[in-house]
């Protein structure tokens, strides 16, 4: 039986990092990239990072529910102090985290920051689609990163990238599950994704919050929509994306 996750519509997937430094640094995307080896497995799909000092936190999903996990980084390494995976036992306020050794000026900027990236995800989502509109007409609902409603379910997919190529209607759907990935080249045909192996099909929301898709093989009820990233990725996915000309990149002008 799908499950649709109703409390979560207001969070997207895509994973955005904040940190007092307005610039982007190597060292900070060694950061995140440690921390998301941490939890990518246990946990469920992480929406945002902030890192902050020696301190981070992230929001993940899990079908109907969400949960936050904090980080502190000792001896150069990050060990998760807060939340535990799939128990959706964690802080939620600033006063918790301060019980748990988080200075109390870092733990109001974590949650600050934290509740400002989920925000920020959706003006980054219309910038995405609206830089492709010019290539793609019939794709532009489709391209995001989405949550599959239906995980936990055993070898279910737990998120699916739908990317944009420089062929019109042509694109790239990225399904990933905890043990294993996958690539498949997809057709834009009105409402559907045609691919070797699926047809996904793009449902309006009636009630105007939220659409979804849905496969015709596989247990899929994607929403929640996020800008795309690459964070999961495999060396192997990456290259066949790169072979297919699919990207989570704004176009080249051209």
């Amino acid at each position: 039986m799908k499950i649709r996750f109703t409390s979560c519509i207001g969070l997207s997937l895509a994973l955005v990092f904040a940190s007092s430094s307005p610039a982007f640094t190597q060292s900070q995307q060694e950061d995140t990239s440690a921390i998301l080896n941490l939890v990518r497995r246990g946990y469920g799909p992480v929406n945002s990072v902030v890192i902050i000092d020696n301190y981070a936190t992230l929001d993940y999903l899990l079908g109907q529910n969400s949960g936050i996990v904090t980080l502190k980084r000792q001896n150069g390494r990050w060990k998760i102090i807060d939340g535990r995976p799939r128990k959706f036992d964690y802080c939620g306020e600033v006063s918790c985290l301060v019980k748990k050794g988080v200075p109390r000026q870092i733990a109001n900027q974590l949650f600050t920051k934290l509740s400002a990236s989920r925000r920020k995800q959706s003006n980054e989502l219309k910038s995405f689609q609206q830089a492709w509109s010019k290539i793609h007409s019939s794709a532009i609902p489709f391209l995001g990163y989405w949550e599959n409603g239906t995980f936990p379910i055993p070898s279910s997919v737990l998120t699916v990238s739908i990317l944009p190529s420089y062929t019109p209607n042509k694109v790239c759907v990225v399904g990933i599950t905890e043990n294993s990935q996958y690539v498949e080249i997809g057709t834009v045909f009105g409402k559907t994704i045609n691919t070797e192996n699926d047809k996904l099909s793009f449902v309006k929301g009636l009630s105007g919050v939220y659409d979804t898709i849905t496969s015709q093989k596989r247990e899929l009820d994607l929403a929640s929509i996020a800008p795309p990233n690459n964070w999961y990725f495999s060396a192997e996915t990456k290259n066949k994306l790169q072979q297919a000309g699919c990207t989570t990149s704004l176009p080249n002008r051209r």
